[in-house]
């Protein structure tokens, strides 16, 4: 098989756009292929955020084709736009190759990029291409967001919690965790498929994150290292306690039918992956939306922490949310 260094680096990025299509931003001011990209940006502000995934941390041959790689390299990056309430634009890829990589295989990567670009209305602007020790893809997502009178941007933050705020979830948190366990046991069912593929080709909620921005929501996080972690998170910027009612919580079919009630309650809790979005605001401004549950509630105790309750007020143990610098796999 070939692989990419026998391809000249100016030949492998012609390759690149080329192999992008639609997904490559060709319509810019200065369009893929420069020193820089150049554009003109949506709205008043720019939004940015950056993530990387890495083999043997966030994927291990095997359980993650080519193609899902690339998908979840820009799902990822684009979620933490739609968590703001952003207007995704465009993106920056940077890639380090493994010696193993074939040229094959880093077609199929842009193969998945493309498609996911193309599904969530983003387009790549550039990036960077390096041979390493091991494959990594950082992905730099950049959208737009209104700015109001004061000339602050018009966004959802961690921060924004206040007490008597409800908090609401989008979908059924625990699918993605459900289907990195089962696609490790090699298990085959349609509730396998469904939690797999919830797991490999996670989507980044934007129209809902602008839906709530626009009703006026004013705190955000997306799900990505676990519901409980990442509420603690809201809790801590805004020094808040918050409190989960564990019978509220919506848990995904697919890992009842796997692992029954009780382990998809602690994958929804915990399991992380799932990229949908937590929202904290009104009990009335998130009853507007649609496909979300509210699950709890912002109060003055415990400022920082979050407690998930139980029907008769004990709190409920916690299992262990994500964490990238610890080893793989997460049990």
């Amino acid at each position: 098989m070939t692989t990419p260094p026998e391809q000249s680096e100016f030949a492998l990025i012609e390759r690149i756009i080329a192999r992008l299509g639609d997904a490559a931003a060709s319509d810019i001011l200065v369009a893929p292929g420069d020193d820089a990209a150049a554009w003109i940006p949506t709205g008043g502000a720019v939004v940015a955020s950056t993530d990387t995934i890495a083999e043997g941390t966030h994927w291990r041959p095997g359980l993650l084709s080519a193609a899902d790689v690339g998908w979840r390299a820009v799902a990822t990056s684009v979620s933490d736009l739609a968590a703001m309430g952003a207007t995704p634009q465009v993106i920056l890829v940077a890639a380090a190759l493994g010696p193993a990589v074939t040229l094959e295989e880093f077609d199929e990567v842009i193969d998945g990029m493309a498609e996911a670009c193309i599904a969530m209305q983003v387009k790549v602007a550039g990036g960077d291409i390096v041979r390493g020790r091991s494959t990594s893809f950082t992905v730099t997502a950049l959208g737009g967001a209104r700015l109001d009178r004061a000339g602050r941007a018009m966004v959802m933050r961690r921060d924004g919690a206040q007490v008597g705020d409800a908090v609401a979830v989008s979908g059924a948190p625990g699918a993605a965790a459900a289907g990195l366990r089962i696609a490790e046991r090699g298990v085959e069912s349609p509730p396998a498929t469904e939690a797999i593929r919830a797991w490999r080709r996670p989507f980044a909620r934007t129209d809902l994150g602008l839906e709530a921005l626009n009703l006026g929501v004013p705190c955000a996080i997306d799900i990505s290292d676990g519901l409980v972690q990442d509420l603690g998170h809201i809790a801590e910027r805004s020094q808040v306690g918050i409190e989960i009612d564990i019978e509220a919580l919506p848990l995904s079919s697919s890992a009842i039918a796997l692992f029954g009630s009780d382990a998809a309650r602690d994958f929804a809790l915990a399991g992380g992956d799932d990229y949908e979005l937590i929202l904290v605001a009104r009990h009335g401004v998130l009853e507007a939306l649609e496909g979300v549950t509210i699950i709890g509630r912002v109060v003055e105790l415990h400022p920082g922490e979050v407690v998930v309750r139980q029907p008769d007020g004990a709190p409920y143990p916690i299992p262990e949310g994500w964490d990238s610098l610890r080893a793989w796999p997460l049990h």
